[in-house]
């Protein structure tokens, strides 16, 4: 038997990051776990993570959104005040858009210190309206709409491109936190893509998007291809709201 500590935040958001991030790090030690897959937007968390990893010998992959990712600014939480605050900062600088993918320069910058970093694919085009070209939004947004209302009897409007890439409907996971839903799917997604080694322990770090980004949830789990099998070997910290 084996008593450990689990960190419980009271609220989603990128202020937990370097605390979760450094217990996450401690663990990873004490376990000997080789392997690290970081849920990353804009690759801020994989750059801070290994700040804080310094020189250990790790396999970092980062899993980031379609390339080019965009996001509303209006899907931001008005109902904490660090996401309310991002949200207004967005605002009042007339951005109605903020970036959800690594760019092409992140990327060199991480895979020239080893991480290995991944997008997502939209496969089916079913994500968030992302990209979409400010100048052309209603244009755009209408003909996702109308391609989401085409696909709605198949794949329901919960479904992330997440989702189809680790191929099942990790939504339930929420009951958690966000980031456990994600961390699960992109620990699935890096295992199905040979990114770490099919069966292999890793340490997964997510966060939650609509809170503002950063990371705020870790578990070490068993990485598998089939999103079912990722058992979780242990909770490290999430927010206890959601």
């Amino acid at each position: 038997m084996a008593v450990k500590d689990i960190v419980y935040f009271d609220e989603p958001g990128p202020s937990h990051t370097d605390e979760i991030l450094k217990m996450a790090d401690e663990r990873v030690a004490e376990l000997g776990v080789k392997h690290v897959v970081i849920a990353s937007a804009s690759g801020a968390t994989a750059k801070r993570f290994l700040e804080i990893t310094k020189n250990k010998k790790l396999n970092i992959v980062a899993v980031t959104n379609v390339k080019g990712g965009k996001l509303l600014v209006s899907i931001l939480y008005n109902k904490y005040p660090e996401s309310k605050k991002i949200r207004e900062d967005y605002v009042s600088k007339g951005i109605t858009h903020f970036e959800a993918s690594i760019s092409d320069e992140t990327r060199q910058e991480l895979e020239k210190k080893g991480v290995k970093v991944h997008y997502v694919p939209d496969i089916l085009n079913i994500g968030e309206p992302w990209g979409l070209d400010e100048k052309k939004l209603p244009e755009r947004e209408e003909q996702w709409r109308q391609r989401r209302a085409q696909l709605s009897p198949f794949i329901p409007g919960h479904i992330r491109p997440l989702d189809i890439a680790a191929g099942i409907d990790l939504s339930l996971l929420n009951i958690i936190s966000m980031g456990f839903r994600v961390l699960v799917g992109v620990a699935a997604v890096a295992a199905k893509n040979g990114l770490v080694p099919d069966g292999e322990t890793v340490l997964s770090i997510a966060g939650t998007g609509f809170a503002g980004g950063g990371a705020d949830t870790a578990a070490i789990l068993q990485a598998r291809a089939n999103p079912k099998a990722c058992l979780v070997k242990e909770i490290i910290g999430f927010p206890k709201m959601k």
